[in-house]
């Protein structure tokens, strides 16, 4: 009974042993979906164990879930691992404004860098996992590597100016288009193809973005569609005209 136990167990611990090399830990710098195009994109292996000891993971995250809170005291920086975040801030009678969104790749927490205060609201929405990072030991560690430091660069100075929506004139079917292309070239940035993707935040929260009525948005979206421009199964959305996109919000980018 043993001599037949034995080569099972052999068998067992060999199979265990090839899923350990073939799937990486996800909850590691190198076995992340983002981890390429992340803070640890260009690290060496010893660089990447560094990172690995730095990092907080949290998965998935209730829908809803407030992860920082304005004026909290900033610690370090939230990487966005999957799904999407939005900032946003509440005033005293309780209305909310969406300041912007973040997307898988992408760094939350830089606005508090200068003042070491957080200045909104980071709410989790649809399929969102994060890392957290100390700030001031990242910095200790790009200190020592050039790649790391060069990262941070870049991201840190990617997004510094971001498209002020309630301040331009401009019509709600320029607002989507350019929206949508936005979203588009993120992504494309992130090194997906951005011409089809899914959107996790809400109809209502993309409105209170752009200046735009909830009904307005259901509205202008359903006439690109219906034109032709996009293609909308839901959540899920495709670029099906590009150019005409583009051509409509010209003047959007323009002002950028």
């Amino acid at each position: 009974m043993g001599t037949e136990e034995q080569p099972a167990k052999r068998e067992a611990e060999s199979v265990a042993d090839e899923a350990a090399v073939i799937f990486p830990d996800p909850s590691r710098c190198s076995g992340c979906a983002v981890g390429d195009l992340c803070v640890a994109a260009g690290s060496d292996d010893a660089t990447l164990e560094r990172l690995d000891t730095l990092l907080r993971v949290r998965e998935p995250i209730e829908p809803g879930s407030i992860v920082i809170r304005r004026g909290d005291p900033f610690r370090g920086l939230i990487a966005v691992r999957a799904g999407c975040f939005k900032s946003a801030i509440t005033d005293r009678e309780g209305r909310e404004q969406v300041l912007g969104f973040h997307l898988p790749g992408e760094l939350i927490g830089l606005d508090a860098v200068q003042s070491k205060r957080h200045r909104a609201d980071v709410v989790a929405l649809g399929g969102a996992a994060m890392c957290m990072l100390d700030y001031h030991e990242l910095l200790s560690l790009s200190a020592c590597s050039r790649q790391l430091q060069q990262q941070l660069f870049s991201l840190f100075s990617g997004r510094l100016a971001d498209t002020n929506w309630r301040g331009t004139d401009l019509s709600a079917e320029e607002r989507i288009a350019g929206f949508m292309l936005d979203v588009s070239q993120r992504l494309v940035e992130r090194g997906e193809s951005g011409e089809e993707f899914e959107l996790q935040m809400s109809r209502s929260d993309i409105g209170n973005y752009l200046g735009l009525a909830t009904e307005t948005v259901s509205r202008v979206v359903r006439r690109l569609h219906e034109q032709g421009l996009l293609d909308v199964r839901r959540k899920r959305v495709r670029l099906a005209n590009r150019p005409e996109l583009e051509r409509l919000a010209e003047a959007l980018f323009e002002t950028r």
